[in-house]
């Protein structure tokens, strides 16, 4: 299926499945990390970081790094259903939470998670 996409309109953010492992150099322990992944879809421009954790904090950390690197801001950020981002989620109306509202709000632009239960509505 083709998809046309605007540019500069959305950002779709994400944590990938499985959990990635880096190695502190000093003490030589591995650490389990999350994949954070978001992507322009129109230009396919994609940023990728390890965070410690899924929380909000972290998620929250990850999309500030995201708009430094593409060196602006979309009119709107598509997460998944992850709970940093979504408090409830629905099939018709999720509920955002707090903390990743005003972040939107800071920068200017709007949260619209995809569709929960629809999987239809989440291709990249």
């Amino acid at each position: 299926m083709h998809l046309e996409h605007k540019a500069g309109d959305k950002l779709f953010i994400d944590f990938a499945g499985k959990k990635l492992s880096i190695v502190n150099k000093d003490s030589g322990e591995i650490l389990p990390v999350e994949v954070f992944v978001a992507i322009l879809p129109c230009s396919q421009l994609t940023y990728v970081e390890a965070v410690a954790t899924q929380k909000k904090e972290d998620l929250i950390t990850a999309c500030e790094h995201t708009l430094q690197y593409i060196e602006g801001v979309p009119q709107v950020i598509v997460p998944d259903n992850l709970k940093a981002a979504v408090t409830k989620s629905s099939k018709y109306e999720a509920v955002i939470n707090d903390d990743f509202a005003d972040f939107a709000d800071r920068y200017g632009c709007s949260v619209i998670p995809a569709r929960a239960y629809c999987p239809g509505t989440k291709l990249w």
